[in-house]
């Protein structure tokens, strides 16, 4: 019974509440000037595309790959390291089976030429493909 109460007090009081709200009607061109606004916002404001690896990442990347291929060769003087204690007298006694040896393959030139077609086919698609969704978004 206690809810029943509640509930037709708050009805009366929405009742109520709604007949001294005014009812409030849009302008003529209401429809057109929300269009308006909605066409003069850009579409890279809704959506702006960013790299899932930065410059920063890539620069650390390729300082990385210079520092380990010349700082070993950086010094002009010889010094003794890990590695000039190691014996690699057994290495020119090592010999590696040929394991291809005995297969042969040859692919046909009209094989190469379309490989080479859906290669050009394929980098095509993707720059269409990235050029439409990079205007759509």
């Amino acid at each position: 019974m206690g809810e029943n109460k509640h509930i037709e007090e708050l009805d009366a009081f929405a009742k109520k509440y709604i007949k001294e709200v005014e009812v409030e009607t849009p302008s003529i061109d209401f429809t057109n000037t929300i269009m308006q606004r909605i066409l003069k916002t850009e579409n890279t404001a809704l959506y702006k595309a960013t790299p899932l690896i930065s410059k920063k990442a890539w620069f650390v990347v390729l300082g990385t790959l210079v520092a380990l291929l010349f700082i070993p060769f950086k010094s002009s003087e010889r010094s003794e390291s890990i590695l000039d204690k190691v014996g690699y007298s057994y290495l020119p006694n090592l010999e590696m089976p040929s394991l291809l040896s005995d297969v042969s393959l040859s692919v046909s030139t009209t094989t190469i030429y379309s490989f080479v077609f859906l290669a050009i086919l394929v980098l095509v698609q993707v720059h269409f493909l990235k050029g439409h969704f990079t205007n759509k978004l």
